[in-house]
């Protein structure tokens, strides 16, 4: 495993010290590790469905929130709504 260098300035203690009242009990290596994760977490945004899909979902739950829903109670009215779309 190969080392990192980083030179402590001031802006880089502001940013350690914030980061370690958020993860007290963390070294200040594993704090940098888990700044690093959530950075790359949050930039990558690794995605778990497709774009078509994520807006499908997106106009369900507009729909839903709107009150344009079918309730089924049963799996026959399940079946009898289905075979009606």
């Amino acid at each position: 495993m190969s080392q990192i260098r980083l030179n402590k300035t001031p802006e880089m203690e502001e940013v350690l010290g914030f980061l370690r009242s958020k993860y007290r009990l963390l070294s200040e290596a594993e704090v940098i590790k888990i700044a690093l994760a959530e950075k790359y977490a949050k930039e990558v945004r690794i995605q778990f469905v497709d774009e078509e899909t994520e807006k499908l979902i997106a106009k369900g739950l507009q729909d839903m929130k709107e009150g344009k829903y079918t309730d089924v109670k049963t799996e026959e009215e399940l079946d009898d709504y289905l075979r009606a779309i």
